[in-house]
């Protein structure tokens, strides 16, 4: 959507590489399902850096560049993916979704994702190993990072960061914890 909107895009960006002078930060795409939507944001972020640097605003050196994984598309292309992202986020709720085609709010489809979790796991750890081989690593988000069934999977495929809402933290590090 943003690339269709390229000034608010180099305005977010704009306004991202500002903040890096005050902190650590990160740029995610999301809805990537192609190694094209990616250049295409790189050389709009690459400009935007050019011309901050020219006005003499402060950013950091380099700011890491990360996909999230919400669609098969994205995860089928994530070998040509990672050789472009310097990380990525895997969506689950939106990748169950798609992948399973259910809609999780329609209560007569959302057993689907509660149930068949196996493709969708499938394609998280292609993803996990296109994104190690490059260097880079991999984070999981949504509800099956929360899944303390799933946590030694998760561990097996080398997943690098579990990102959990509160409720669910100190269980989700428990069974980190136990898994190394």
């Amino acid at each position: 959507l943003l690339l269709s909107h390229p000034d608010v895009l180099r305005t977010q960006l704009r306004a991202l590489c500002r903040a890096s002078a005050h902190g650590k930060i990160a740029v995610m795409l999301p809805m990537v399902v192609s190694v094209k939507e990616i250049l295409q944001v790189r050389g709009i972020f690459e400009a935007v850096r050019g011309e901050l640097a020219a006005e003499g605003v402060p950013m950091a050196e380099r700011i890491p560049l990360g996909v999230m994984i919400e669609t098969p598309a994205a995860a089928v292309m994530a070998r040509e993916l990672a050789a472009e992202a310097d990380f990525f986020s895997v969506g689950t709720n939106d990748l169950c979704q798609y992948t399973l085609a259910a809609d999780r709010q329609n209560p007569a489809l959302c057993r689907l994702c509660d149930e068949n979790h196996e493709p969708v796991l499938r394609l998280i750890e292609r993803a996990a190993e296109a994104i190690h081989r490059t260097g880079g690593w991999i984070g999981i988000c949504g509800e099956l990072a929360a899944d303390l069934h799933l946590t030694q999977r998760f561990a097996d495929m080398r997943i690098d960061e579990l990102s959990v809402s509160p409720p669910y933290l100190l269980g989700v590090r428990g069974k980190v914890t136990e898994c190394l």
